[in-house]
Parts: structure tokens; sequence; C-alpha cells
């Protein structure tokens, strides 16, 4: 079978033949977790240089994350034999790895445990090879570069942790402490979602806020970065509704 050609433009410009890699110049091994993950997604992962093993049952997926010990695992929120939250609950006593959990348009619910399970993403099914190359890269660091000690930049925006200073397309942006501190977290993990409770926790130090807090925050923050949302720039910061907040990954300039 041919390759799927992705006509939209890919999160990360890659030479032909270049592939994703690991330290030490290892090939990355995805363990799909989803009985329904079609071989189109599957052949260009492995044309990026993703070694992909499948697993059609939750059950499956753990005999393989233990034999395996992969550098990344997508699992789908259904699973038969052993749901994915739990697989994700299940991983998580034991091992750190990046896990993306895959939910439906239904899943939200699942999306939320799956989040508190330790799963570092949620992802949308049908799969986007766009999205599942963009997650894994972020999941394994390659979100926000940090070239530069203490610096994280996604697109335009670049966040200096020792001079205490946020950039957009170059131009100095004076954030208050809170905002600054939402805007780290939010580049630290990049691609992936973050849960209020988190954001809550890692900024302020305790859940136990108003209910609009985080989200007043989060439209200030907006604001200051030109994050508009509208049609010609989608928003760099994204709801994700009943959960939490999503730092965008992009490759050009912001607004």
């Amino acid at each position: 079978m041919q390759p799927f050609e992705d006509e939209s433009p890919a999160p990360q410009q890659r030479r032909p033949g270049e592939e994703i890699a690991l330290p030490g110049g290892r090939r990355p091994t995805l363990l799909v977790a989803d009985a329904a993950a079609d071989s189109e997604l599957l052949s260009v992962l492995a044309d990026h240089g993703v070694e992909v093993t499948v697993a059609v049952d939750g059950a499956r997926a753990l005999l393989e994350i233990g034999r395996l010990a992969p550098a990344a695992v997508i699992i789908s929120a259904r699973l038969p034999i052993i749901d994915g939250v739990t697989v994700v609950r299940t991983v998580r006593t034991r091992d750190d790895m990046p896990i993306l959990l895959g939910v439906g348009p239904q899943d939200r619910r699942q999306a939320a445990a799956g989040l508190d399970a330790g799963a570092s993403a949620c992802v949308a099914k049908p799969y986007r090879i766009n999205e599942i190359l963009a997650l894994v890269r972020s999941v394994r660091g390659f979100g926000a570069d940090r070239t530069e000690p203490g610096v994280l930049r996604v697109g335009g925006v670049t966040l200096n942790m020792v001079a205490y200073e946020v950039r957009v397309n170059g131009i100095p942006v004076r954030l208050p402490p809170q905002e600054f501190r939402l805007l780290r977290i939010l580049l630290e993990q990049a691609g992936s979602v973050v849960t209020r409770q988190t954001l809550l926790e890692r900024v302020w130090g305790t859940t136990n806020h108003e209910t609009n807090t985080l989200a007043v925050h989060v439209r200030r923050l907006r604001s200051r970065l030109g994050d508009t949302g509208d049609d010609e720039q989608p928003r760099l910061i994204e709801s994700i509704r009943g959960v939490g907040y999503r730092f965008r990954l992009v490759d050009g300039p912001t607004a």
C-alpha cells in the first residue's frame, strides 16, 4: 500500500529520509493500543522513522508495554478487556513514559479521567497524522524549543526564565507573575492538555479559588500575547471544555 499523502502543512518540516530520533540515534518505538488504528496512520508513522506496534485490547497493551518499553504510547479510551483509562493508571504506577489517550466526541468523561490517571495528553479520534506527529514530538520534548538554557520557545512566543522576559515575535510583552507562571507551564507542555487542577495548584498553590479565576487569567494572557483566536489565526491557548487548556503547537509567527 502506498503511504498516506497528507497535504496539510506538517507541524515540523522534515527533509526526505529524515527521521524522528531519540538520544543515541535510536528509532523511537510507538505502541498503538487501538484496534481501529488504520493502516494509513501506521504507514506514515513508519515513514517518519517511528517503529509501530499495535495492540488490539488493554490486556495485550499492558503486556506489550512491559515487553517493549516503548518511547511513547497511544491508547484508545475505549478498549476491550481492560479500558484505556485503567491501562494509563496501571502504567503510571511503574513508568513515566509519554501516553497519548485517544478520545472521540462522546469521551469527555474518559478524557478527564485519563488525564487525572496520568495521560500526557489527549488526542482526538479519528486520528490526524499531523496532530499525532506533533504530540509525539511534544511529549518527548520536541514541542518547546529548549536550545538555550532557561528558554522556552513555541512558534513566535519566547519565554526566558532567567531574564523573566516574554517576547512575541521578538517584541517584549510584560506579564504579571501569575500569568508568567501560567504561560511557562503551558509552554513546558506545549501540545498537551494541562488540567485546570494542575494549573491552579502550580500557579496559585491551591485549587480553592473562585471558579472563574483561571479563566480570567487565561483571557488576560491571551490578550497580552495577541491571541485573537479568529479564523485567520487560530488560538494559541486552546480551551478544552471541562478539562483544561493547551498551548497549540505552531511553526510560524503568531498574530
